[in-house]
């Protein structure tokens, strides 16, 4: 079996929009503004256009290898390309077609191999003078990692909803699990009810990071958790259970990589949810080691810090010259040897030092703006501008970014 990703192109997409085309079956509701509304008159053309009966054939079979399949929030098909010539998406829909590459999470740079039974300080917390007036409360963060131990203290009486998804990107289990370690230190930075910086927001956890011990997954895992984050709430009016923000501790090898470029792109629109990224833990190698999607102008990237502010040795930076020379980290936070919850039972704690964890303290100060600015749920690239501006400047511009999270600021 060999499985393609398709995405077709903006440039399509915003043709097709513009035309005004509608789905017949849907009659003249459909929203082509929308992903979904996209993605159900693409997979129309698909059905009925030229060839249709080779073309069914060909989505029958896939379907019967359990490929076929679209990621409506997304625009994106997956596909078994034995059963499919891909050059029909080429041709139809302007697309690119990306092979199901692996993907890793971002390997903490030190990690501590003892465990504590009490609770440890959280040095993240007292630096970020929290001061418990804001919590995360009704504030709900997708995480994209390798799951999450929801049986831990960190965790009591949170609400949390789980997926794991296969190599495929099919959702194939609901019950929280881990799959390493590093799903669950995260959360527990984010929204742990000790050691997170948002202890009351809730938390959806996409397990795309199955394999290799919780530390790789595949693009088309990392898409089928992305959209599935996308899709929460999007079926009622009130968009109950919808997720409002995304942390990602994942990576490509070091450099851009346009991989999921795409799809955040979508992500940013109807109405949006912006992406909050690691930047990599290759900063030994010197400029340019930051990685994707934490490089990326669709997310914000954060580098890692010490308790003085000072720059992690480990934490990439660099110059992307594909997105017309940004500069990345945008912002950094505290990352280095941070407590936090340790999958298992026994309700251990651990620390470890990257920038996978300084990303999910990031997130959680964001969740904390959005409870108190609730009107930037909407607006992904608003809460963006906002945050690169809630800083401490730092003396390392270049690779600390713009300075130092801080919600006072």
């Amino acid at each position: 079996m060999a499985v393609k990703i398709v995405i077709p192109s903006k440039a399509f997409l915003q043709d097709l929009e513009s035309r005004g085309q509608r789905l017949r079956s849907a009659g003249p509701g459909l929203d082509l503004h929308s992903a979904k509304g996209k993605t159900a008159h693409i997979h129309d053309l698909i059905q009925n256009g030229p060839n249709q009966k080779k073309m069914r054939s060909a989505l029958a079979a896939s379907r019967s290898q359990g490929v076929y399949h679209a990621l409506a929030n997304l625009c994106t098909f997956v596909i078994d390309e034995e059963q499919i010539d891909e050059s029909y998406f080429k041709n139809a829909f302007d697309a690119t077609i990306r092979e199901n590459v692996e993907v890793a999470s971002v390997t903490p740079a030190e990690i501590s191999q003892e465990s504590l039974a009490t609770l440890p300080e959280f040095w993240h917390k007292k630096k970020l003078k929290l001061d418990g007036s804001l919590t995360g409360r009704n504030i709900n963060v997708g995480v994209i990692d390798s799951g999450i131990y929801a049986s831990h203290q960190e965790f009591a009486g949170k609400q949390i909803k789980f997926a794991e998804f296969d190599s495929v990107g099919k959702l194939v289990g609901t019950t929280p699990k881990d799959y390493g370690t590093h799903g669950t230190h995260v959360c527990g930075l984010l929204a742990g009810r000790n050691a997170g910086v948002a202890p009351d927001a809730s938390l959806t956890v996409a397990a795309c990071l199955t394999e290799r011990g919780g530390t790789a997954g595949y693009l088309a895992q990392i898409l089928g958790g992305l959209n599935y984050l996308l899709e929460q709430g999007s079926d009622n009016d009130t968009q109950e259970g919808r997720v409002h923000l995304i942390n990602a501790s994942i990576e490509s090898a070091s450099g851009f990589n346009d991989y999921l470029h795409g799809a955040l792109d979508m992500a940013l629109t109807d109405p949006g949810t912006l992406m909050i990224a690691a930047i990599g833990n290759n900063g030994s190698k010197g400029k340019n080691s930051d990685s994707s999607p934490g490089n990326y102008d669709l997310t914000l990237g954060i580098g890692a810090l010490d308790e003085n502010d000072q720059v992690a040795s480990f934490s990439s930076w660099g110059t992307v010259a594909q997105l017309g020379n940004i500069t990345k980290p945008d912002i950094s936070a505290p990352g280095v040897w941070l407590y936090s919850s340790l999958s298992g039972p026994g309700n251990q704690y651990f620390k470890q030092s990257g920038t996978s964890m300084a990303s999910p303290v990031a997130a959680g100060i964001a969740a904390l703006l959005l409870e108190r600015q609730p009107e930037l749920i909407t607006q992904p690239l608003k809460l963006k501008e906002l945050l690169l501006n809630m800083v401490i400047p730092l003396q390392d511009v270049e690779r600390a970014g713009k300075g130092r999270i801080n919600l006072s600021s």
